[in-house]
């Protein structure tokens, strides 16, 4: 299924447990009244049924946005997804675990559910396969991820130091579970938000999260039954 879902789109709100911890020393917070329009957008992209060494689970794209107030950017931030449902459930593999900026890769899949990215070729494979530029994802900063073989998938998005210029926008996400069906879980997000400065510094920051007080927002998607064999078309 292709069809996308929202899962989240909520506003970015100050963490209080960093606002107490924040000392004499540290940098000036940014204002209350600066921070509207901050936003964090989860969209469910596309859930399919595979096969994991035999047994029947799902591959799920997500894609979400850290979106900045005007006259702000955020520097770096951490999204963590812990599945709760079906019980004893695991992340069988994630993907990207580390990528490089800027290039467009593409996700594959392998016939044990195991993910990884393939890097175009500049000038061919990128620029001349049909569709490329759906099939293909760009990440305008570094991503990590772990999780492999447990119930908790993290990514951190990190700023190029040189560049400065925040996280981007869109970043994409994917998973395999060994389940069908109903698949719940939580979402925490946190991210810091800075208010550039002269030559590169920060005037101000916030330590930003999504839910002042449940930090833990719960998301749900649907793994249908397997209907094909083979690799999926949105790898």
């Amino acid at each position: 299924m292709t069809d996308e879902e929202v899962l989240i789109d909520a506003p970015l709100v100050p963490d209080p447990d960093a606002d107490k911890e924040m000392g004499p020393g540290d940098a000036e917070a940014i204002a209350d009244e600066e921070l509207k329009g901050s936003r964090f957008l989860l969209v469910r992209r596309a859930v399919e049924a595979i096969d994991i060494s035999g047994t029947p689970g799902g591959a799920i794209k997500f894609a979400c946005t850290f979106h900045a107030a005007p006259g702000t950017r955020f520097v770096e931030a951490r999204l963590a997804l812990r599945l709760t449902e079906p019980p004893g459930v695991n992340i069988h593999d994630l993907a990207p675990r580390e990528v490089r900026e800027n290039e467009p890769v593409r996700f594959k899949l392998d016939e044990k559910g195991k993910l990884s990215l393939g890097y175009a070729k500049v000038g061919a494979e990128f620029g001349q396969e049909s569709g490329s530029s759906k099939e293909y994802a760009v990440y305008h900063c570094a991503v990590k991820g772990s999780g492999e073989n447990t119930m908790l998938a993290r990514w951190d998005f990190v700023e190029n130091p040189h560049k400065q210029d925040g996280l981007g926008h869109e970043q994409v996400l994917a998973l395999t579970i060994p389940a069908t069906g109903r698949v719940a879980g939580s979402i925490s997000v946190s991210a810091r938000l800075v208010r550039p400065g002269l030559k590169g510094t920060w005037d101000a920051i916030r330590e930003m999260v999504v839910g002042e007080e449940e930090r833990n927002y719960p998301v749900a998607f649907t793994i249908p039954p397997k209907t094909r064999s083979g690799f999926l078309s949105w790898l």
